[in-house]
């Protein structure tokens, strides 16, 4: 019976982990001093494949979850229907931009990554902090 239950428990918990994602850039400042985490603001636009592909995929992995949640703070934008501010400039869809509380950028990526390189970018942003 308890073999059955940790393995309710596990499956429950796996099925519904998701990155932290917080509705307001300002926020995410507030937050980022008090947990002394990083920001992630992930820049998109609708109709986006690589966007989707991220979204959908690479930040649904539970790796890639584990490691954010502990050590980031997400905020989307939509480059068409949010204020971007102007420091975070965007060629192409997705980038992804990594901030202290203080608002200084330590790191960019631009376009899409697979879990294994987006991982690896992580380490070397949480490095700089």
């Amino acid at each position: 019976m308890k073999r059955m239950l940790l393995v309710v428990v596990f499956l429950t918990t796996t099925l519904f982990s998701s990155m932290n994602w917080v509705g307001e850039l300002e926020d995410a400042y507030d937050k980022a001093e008090k947990e002394n985490k990083i920001i992630m603001v992930m820049l998109s636009q609708k109709g986006c494949p690589a966007c989707k592909y991220m979204k959908e995929s690479v930040l649904r992995n539970e790796s890639v979850i584990k490691v954010f949640n502990k050590n980031f703070i997400a905020v989307h934008l939509d480059i068409h229907e949010d204020y971007v501010p102007l420091a975070l400039e965007h060629v192409v869809t997705p980038t992804f931009y990594f901030l202290n509380a203080d608002e200084k950028i330590l790191g960019v990526i631009h376009g899409s990554k697979n879990e294994k390189d987006l991982l690896d970018e992580l380490e070397k942003v949480k490095a700089t902090l």
